[in-house]
C-alpha cells in the first residue's frame, strides 16, 4: 500500500471513527463527563483527518478543493467567532469553552468547520451512506443506552451513572431531540437499503420513536413535526415517480407529532421523565437585549463572547426570577440555540449564523426540486438528510445545543453537499507556483498550531482529572491531599482556570481552621503556621478575578475571603466591601452580595450603612430570610427591640415552617418578658422540630416561670435526652424535681466559641 493510500483511509477511518465514537463516548475521569471528553475526541481526530488530506496533497503535488456556495457563510461565521473571542471578557473560557459551555466555544466551532471541510473534500457519494450508517448505528446505542437508564436499568458501575436523567448524549430533553434529528435520516435510509440493514434499521427506527414517546418533550415533536413535513412536502411533489406508500411512515410520524406535541397526550404508567429546569424564551431575550447594548457597538456586533452567556445571565436576570425557587441558579445557557448566539456573539454571529442555515435551505429545496431522476435512491437519501436538517434547525430556536446535537449539524450539512454533486477544482502544487508556497505555508501553520493545540488540551485534561481527584479528596476528609490535587491542576493549566484558583483558595481556608482548632498547640506554632496560609489564601481568591474579571463567584469568594481575615490583613474589611461591590456589579439582582456588603460594614459597628444594604437585598427579594435576619440582629444591636420584633413576624409570615425564625420571635419574646407569646412561638419551634433543644430549654423555662413544674420538667428530660452530657441541664432538672426555680444555683453557660485564624494572630 503506497504512502499516499495510507494517508488517505487515515483521513477517512479518523472521520468514521469520530462518527461512531462521538454520540455514546464519555470518560470518568472528569468533572464533566460529556462534552469535555466528547471535544478532546473531536480535537484529535479531527486534527488527524486534516493532517493526513494536508499530507496527502502534498505527496499528490495537487490540492483538490470543494467548491459551493455554503462555504462562505461558514467562513465567515468563524471570522465572527474569532473576532468575539478575542473581544470577549474571558478569552480562555469563550476559546475553550469549559468550565463554560463547551459546545459553543471557538474550539468547538473551529473542529465542526474543519469537519465540514474535511467531508466534502475527502469523500465521496457512496461512502456517505457508509458513514452515516455507522452514525445511525451509533446513535441507536446511544438511544437504547438512554431507555434502560429512563427505566432505571443502570449498566455502568459510576455513580453518577446510576441516575435515571445520565445518558451519552447530554440532559434528558436533549437525547429526545436528539433521536427526533436522526429519525428522518434512519427512515430514508431504511426505504433504500437492503433486507438485512432494513431489519435493523427498522429496530433502531422504532427504539428512536419510544425514547420520543417516553420523554414527550414538545420540541422534540415540534422538530420531527418539520421534518415529517419536509420529507411529504417533496415527496409528494414527485408523485409520479416516486413510491407513495414510502409515505405511510412519514403520515404515522406526523400524527403522532401532532397528538404528543400539540395536544400533549400521554401514556398512563410510563415512567416520567427526570424534571429539567430552564430560563423562559422571554427571560433569554431580555438578557439577550441587554447585552447587546452592554458595551456599546462592540458587544451590539459581537456579543459576550462565545460561551459566556452565564455571565449575561448574572447580570441581566430578571428580577422576578427572585420570587421562585432558582433564585440562586446561574444558567449556563438560555431557551434556545439562537438566543444564546445572539448574546454571546452579537447581530453579526447570529446573521452569519442564519445565513448557513437560509443558504443550506435554499441550495437543499432548489437540489431536491430540481433533480428528475427520483428513482435513485440517492435522492431518498437526501431527502432524508435534508428533513434531519431541518429538525436540527427547528430545535435550535426552542432549545440550547450540546456538542453531540452540534455535531449532528455539522455532519449532516456536508454530507448532503457530497450527494449533491457539489463541484471541486484541482490546483497543481508545482514547484515554482505561488499556490504551492501557500499551501506549504498553510501546512507548516496547522501542524505548529496543531501541535500547541494538542499540548494545551493534554495539559488541560490532566488538570480536569487532578481537580476532580481534588474534590473527591476533600469530599474524603482529606484536605491535604485534595490541596496537593488543585495544585497540580493549577501548575498543568498555567493558572488559568479561575475555579481552580477559587478552590484551592477555599481548601486553604478549611486548613486554616483546622490548625486553629486543633488541641495541644501552642500560639506560637499557630504563628509559624497560620501566616503563609492565609497569605496563600488571600493571593488565589486574587489570582482568580486577575484571571477571569467577570466571573461574579471569584469576587463573591475573594469578599469572602477578605471578610474572614478582617482581623489579620490590615485593610481586609475595605477590600472585603470592594470585592462584594464589584460582585454585586455583575450580579445585581443577587440578595445574597448585598447582605454580605451589610454584614462587613456591621462588623465595622456601621449600623446605618448595614441596615441600608440588607433593605436593599430584602427589596431584590422580599422573602430572602438571612437578610431580615440581620435586620433582626442589628434591630437588637441598637436596642430597637419591638422593630426587631416587627421584622421576625415579617419572616415569620413568609417563611411559616421556618424552625429557626419561630425560635428566634420566641426568644425575643421571651427577653421582653411576653410569655404567652413566647410560649406560642417556641411550641410552634418544637411541633416543626421535635428534637429543638434550645426551643425546648427556653419553653421549659416558661413553663416554670407559670407554676407548671411538671410540664417544665417534661421538657427538660427531653433536653437531657438530646443533650446526655450537659451538666447544666441535669442540674435544672434537680431543681424543678426538689421544687425549687430552674435557674436557682445555675449560671447559665455560653456556647464553646470557635477560635478564629485573626483571634489567635491579633495577640
Amino acid at each position: 500500500m503506497t504512502t499516499r493510500n495510507i494517508l488517505d483511509k487515515l483521513g477517512k477511518w479518523s472521520i468514521y471513527l469520530l462518527v461512531f465514537l462521538l454520540p455514546i463516548f464519555f470518560l470518568p475521569w472528569t468533572a464533566n463527563v460529556l462534552d469535555f471528553n466528547k471535544q478532546a475526541l473531536l480535537l484529535f481526530l479531527v486534527f488527524i483527518s486534516f493532517f493526513s488530506w494536508l499530507l496527502k496533497s502534498l505527496f499528490d503535488g495537487k490540492v483538490r478543493i470543494s467548491l459551493n456556495f455554503l462555504n462562505i457563510p461558514v467562513l465567515v461565521l468563524l471570522a465572527v467567532l474569532a473576532i468575539a473571542t478575542l473581544l470577549s471578557g474571558w478569552r480562555y473560557g469563550s476559546f475553550w469553552g469549559w468550565p463554560l459551555n463547551i459546545a459553543d466555544s471557538f474550539i468547538t466551532i473551529l473542529s465542526f468547520v474543519l469537519l465540514y471541510f474535511l467531508v466534502i473534500n475527502l469523500f465521496e457519494k457512496d461512502e456517505i451512506f457508509w458513514l452515516l450508517l455507522t452514525l445511525v448505528f451509533s446513535s441507536f446505542l446511544a438511544v437504547l443506552f438512554g431507555i434502560f437508564q429512563l427505566f432505571g436499568k443502570f449498566i455502568f458501575p459510576f455513580s453518577f451513572s446510576k441516575s435515571r436523567s445520565f445518558n451519552t448524549i447530554g440532559t434528558t430533553n436533549s437525547i429526545g431531540i436528539f433521536a427526533a434529528i436522526f429519525l428522518p435520516l434512519m427512515t430514508s435510509l431504511f426505504f433504500i437499503s437492503k433486507k438485512w440493514i432494513k431489519i435493523l434499521l427498522s429496530i433502531f427506527g422504532l427504539s428512536a420513536l419510544v425514547l420520543v414517546v417516553l420523554l414527550n418533550f414538545w420540541p422534540a415533536w415540534l422538530s420531527l413535526l418539520i421534518a415529517m413535513v419536509v420529507v411529504l412536502t417533496f415527496g409528494i411533489s414527485k408523485r409520479e415517480s416516486f413510491h407513495m406508500n414510502w409515505l405511510i411512515v412519514p403520515i404515522f410520524i406526523l400524527v403522532l407529532a401532532i397528538s404528543f406535541g400539540f395536544f400533549r397526550v400521554s401514556i398512563p404508567g410510563l415512567p416520567a421523565a427526570p424534571l429539567e429546569i430552564s430560563l423562559s424564551q422571554r427571560g433569554t431575550l431580555g438578557v439577550a437585549g441587554r447585552t447587546l447594548t452592554s458595551r456599546g457597538p462592540e458587544s451590539f456586533f459581537f456579543g459576550s463572547g462565545p460561551s459566556t452567556f452565564v455571565y449575561d445571565y448574572s447580570k441581566f436576570k430578571p428580577k422576578t426570577i427572585n420570587q421562585t425557587a432558582f433564585w440562586g441558579v446561574r444558567f449556563s445557557s438560555g431557551a434556545s440555540e439562537f438566543l444564546d448566539s445572539l448574546a454571546t456573539t452579537g447581530i453579526l454571529g447570529l446573521i452569519s449564523f442564519l445565513s448557513i442555515l437560509a443558504i443550506f435551505f435554499w441550495i437543499g429545496a432548489r437540489w431536491l426540486v430540481k433533480k428528475t431522476d427520483v428513482n435513485n435512491s440517492f435522492w431518498v437519501f437526501e431527502l432524508g438528510i435534508f428533513s434531519s436538517l431541518s429538525a436540527a434547525m427547528t430545535a435550535f430556536f426552542f432549545y440550547p445545543t450540546n456538542l453531540s446535537m452540534s455535531f449532528l449539524f455539522w455532519i449532516f450539512m456536508p454530507s448532503f453537499i457530497v450527494l449533491a454533486g457539489d463541484k471541486k477544482k484541482d490546483w497543481e502544487l508545482k514547484s515554482s507556483s505561488l499556490a504551492n508556497v501557500l499551501f506549504s505555508f498553510l501546512f507548516s501553520l496547522f501542524l505548529i498550531f496543531g501541535i500547541i493545540i494538542f499540548f494545551m488540551e493534554g495539559q488541560r485534561y490532566i488538570g480536569e482529572v487532578r481537580h476532580l481527584q481534588g474534590i473527591r479528596a476533600w469530599q474524603r476528609g482529606d484536605n491535604q491531599k485534595a490541596i496537593t490535587y488543585v495544585s497540580s491542576a493549577i501548575s498543568h493549566t498555567g493558572g488559568k482556570i479561575d475555579n481552580y484558583l477559587r478552590d484551592l483558595s477555599q481548601l486553604y481556608l478549611f486548613k486554616i481552621n483546622q490548625e486553629v482548632n486543633k488541641k495541644n498547640v501552642s500560639k506560637k506554632e499557630l504563628k509559624q503556621v497560620v501566616p503563609s496560609l492565609v497569605r496563600n489564601v488571600i493571593n488565589l481568591s486574587k489570582l482568580s478575578t486577575d484571571v477571569n474579571p467577570i466571573n461574579v463567584a471569584n469576587w463573591s469568594v475573594r469578599g469572602f475571603v477578605y471578610r474572614q481575615m478582617t482581623n489579620v490583613s490590615k485593610g481586609a474589611d475595605q477590600w472585603a466591601i470592594k470585592c462584594y461591590k464589584k460582585a454585586n456589579e455583575l450580579e445585581p439582582n443577587n440578595p445574597y452580595i448585598i447582605t454580605e456588603i451589610g454584614r462587613v460594614y456591621l462588623s465595622e459597628d456601621k449600623k446605618d450603612k448595614a441596615m441600608e444594604e440588607f433593605k436593599k437585598a430584602v427589596a431584590v427579594k422580599p422573602d430572602y430570610a438571612p437578610a431580615r435576619y440581620q435586620m433582626v440582629f442589628t434591630y437588637t444591636l441598637e436596642k430597637k427591640i419591638p422593630d426587631a420584633i416587627k421584622e421576625m413576624e415579617n419572616i415569620k409570615r413568609q417563611n411559616p415552617n421556618d424552625v429557626g425564625a419561630a425560635f428566634q420571635l420566641g426568644l425575643l419574646y421571651y427577653n421582653v418578658k411576653k410569655y404567652d407569646k413566647a410560649k406560642a412561638e417556641l411550641k410552634r419551634a418544637v411541633a416543626i422540630n421535635q428534637n429543638y433543644s434550645n426551643a425546648r430549654y427556653f419553653l421549659g423555662l416558661i413553663y416554670d416561670k407559670e407554676g407548671e413544674k411538671n410540664k417544665a420538667i417534661s421538657q427538660f428530660e427531653k433536653v437531657e435526652k438530646l443533650n446526655p452530657k450537659n451538666k447544666q441541664v441535669k442540674k435544672i432538672l434537680a431543681n424543678l424535681r426538689a421544687g425549687k426555680p430552674a435557674l436557682e444555683g445555675v449560671t447559665p453557660s455560653k456556647p464553646p466559641i470557635e477560635k478564629k485564624p485573626a483571634e489567635v494572630l491579633k495577640k
